[in-house]
């Protein structure tokens, strides 16, 4: 659906296909389907190219009815199911019910940084806007955001176990979800079909369905609740460029799967409401009515920082985190590029592969027809082709062991690092209205109070880094062992089978000094013992 969207932010044009645009232009948007916080629209120059959706805002329509945009593509991500659902007019963005709490449109980005990778979900206010009451963040720091729960069931403490770290704090068993094979159902007697993903949470052992769609509500229902502080992890992209349906359908029951360890092994987010919402109900009356409730959860955005129960720290350790915060943002901006350049390699060399698969196909087909010509003279030229018709085999499916993997954690750290954006700009948001506060001829109640909010958010933001920062140890650790291992395994089996072929076609001693390893290999074998030693 095309509509007109006036620029809030100016944005200066660094990428491949972005458009740069300045405050008050307005911009024809023609798809809002590009995701991770992109649109794509023409300028007011006639240019054509994206922008960053928290950078500008629609201009109303009355004739418009908000409604979710659905791929052509994805012909199993239609409507809610309950005619009751359809009934209440659904967005995509989160509605708020109760007025003390925070606005709640698209993430707004810092002033001055480049957020192009945030992820969609909350508001940060306008930003931009003169120092005043109106103004979200300073609403809060001054103490006039209402604080919806303290110590109640709400609260979310941080604990400070050792001297300046800090971490969020657990209160229940943790848990796994396992996501399991998608089955393809269809309703209007046929007309419309959807795949479903079986999801079993190991609490309960009790099987719900759930569909992409219902996926995606759960994202933005968290992207809403908890994006100022926490990085929500991804969902899978919305089409995958050359893959079969059945690909496609596996593809991204492997990225739901990713999505789902990670909520359940972070602190906050696998205890959160809406979370054991989406995993244990089976009665549609019930999910309508958990749906409806989160929906309007007055907790969301800025007003989620109220609920955070966090140590004291001093002005030593402010400036020790907002040292650490600081070095951790430049890392994010570096760490952003590399994972985006890492995923741009690893479609590479799976593309490769199937070249190397066609390339193995045609060496051996050259041999064969090469043996059949000279079937008495040399026989072995036949053996050599059928074997490597049989390696090129090895290639169809090296792909899913080694690179395969990779692309799907860079695609987790992507959405996770666009998440960090969020969170980064609104901490350095914070920290520029904190400093107009105590310039300001306020009272001092409100002072302290921007002081005690911004090191709640300071604390969070560190305790989140700290758990991170463990998440992407352990996962690059990982990644890359399952990675070297994989190459291994399949150069292995292919010096084997060369191996097994020469002396299938040479038996007994012929040729075998041929086979001896160069002294300086050997050398270097006995110098570094390991990997280099298949035996």
């Amino acid at each position: 659906m095309t509509f007109q969207a006036k620029v809030i932010y100016e944005f200066e044009a660094v990428g491949e296909g972005e458009l740069t645009v300045r405050v008050g232009d307005i911009v024809t948007v023609t798809n809002t389907d590009v995701g991770q916080g992109w649109l794509f629209g023409v300028g007011v120059d006639g240019k054509e190219g994206i922008v960053p959706e928290a950078y500008v805002e629609r201009i109303p329509d009355a004739s418009y009815v908000p409604s979710r945009q659905t791929s052509k593509t994805d012909t199993w991500d239609d409507e809610w199911d309950s005619d009751e659902e359809d009934k209440s007019n659904e967005t995509s963005t989160i509605q708020v019910v109760n007025p003390s709490a925070a606005e709640v449109r698209k993430v707004s980005p810092d002033t001055g940084s480049r957020q192009g990778s945030v992820e969609p979900g909350f508001s940060l206010g306008k930003l931009t806007n003169a120092f005043g009451k109106s103004d979200t963040v300073s609403d809060y720091l001054m103490g006039m955001t209402e604080t919806a729960a303290t110590v109640a069931k709400e609260a979310i403490f941080i604990n400070e176990p050792n001297h300046g770290y800090f971490q969020w704090e657990t209160h229940s068993e943790p848990f796994t979800c396992i996501i399991g094979a998608p089955k393809k159902s269809s309703k209007f007697g046929g007309m419309k079909s959807f795949i479903a993903y079986q999801v079993t949470p190991s609490f309960s052992n009790i099987q719900v369905s759930r569909r992409y769609k219902h996926f995606d509500w759960l994202h933005e229902r968290l992207v809403g609740k908890f994006g100022m502080i926490i990085a929500i992890p991804p969902l899978p992209e919305k089409q995958v460029t050359g893959r079969f349906e059945e690909e496609l359908i596996e593809h991204r029951r492997v990225q739901l799967q990713s999505f789902a360890n990670r909520i359940c092994r972070h602190p906050v987010l696998s205890n959160s409401e809406v979370w054991k919402h989406f995993l244990i109900q089976t009665d549609e009356k019930k999910w309508t009515q958990g749906k409806r409730k989160a929906e309007a959860d007055p907790n969301v955005g800025i007003s989620f920082l109220t609920t955070i129960q966090a140590p004291f720290v001093n002005a030593e350790m402010e400036n020790i985190l907002d040292e650490k915060i600081v070095n951790f943002s430049k890392n994010m901006t570096k760490m952003e590029s590399a994972v985006k350049n890492m995923k741009s390699v690893a479609n590479e060399q799976m593309s490769k592969y199937n070249v190397h698969s066609k390339d193995y196909t045609e060496i051996g087909k050259a041999f064969s027809q090469l043996g059949s010509a000279m079937q008495e003279e040399a026989p072995c030229l036949m053996n050599i082709g059928a074997c490597y018709q049989e390696m090129s085999g090895m290639w169809d499916t090296q792909g899913t062991k080694d690179w395969e993997p990779v692309q799907h954690l860079m695609h987790d750290y992507k959405g996770l690092a666009g998440g960090w954006q969020g969170v980064l700009g609104l901490y350095g948001n914070m920290k520029e209205k904190q400093k107009e506060i105590l310039k300001a001829d306020g009272i001092e109640k409100e002072k302290d109070s921007a002081v005690a909010r911004v090191n709640i958010h300071r604390i969070g933001v560190e305790a989140e880094r700290t758990l991170f920062g463990e998440e992407l140890g352990n996962d690059m650790t990982h990644i890359s062992q399952m990675f070297l291992v994989e190459q291994i395994n399949l150069h292995r089996q292919l010096a084997d089978r060369l191996e097994k072929l020469y002396y299938d076609c040479w038996p007994g001693a012929a040729g075998e000094e041929q086979l001896l390893p160069n002294p300086q290999t050997l050398a270097t074998s006995d110098a570094e013992p390991g990997l280099t030693d298949w035996d």
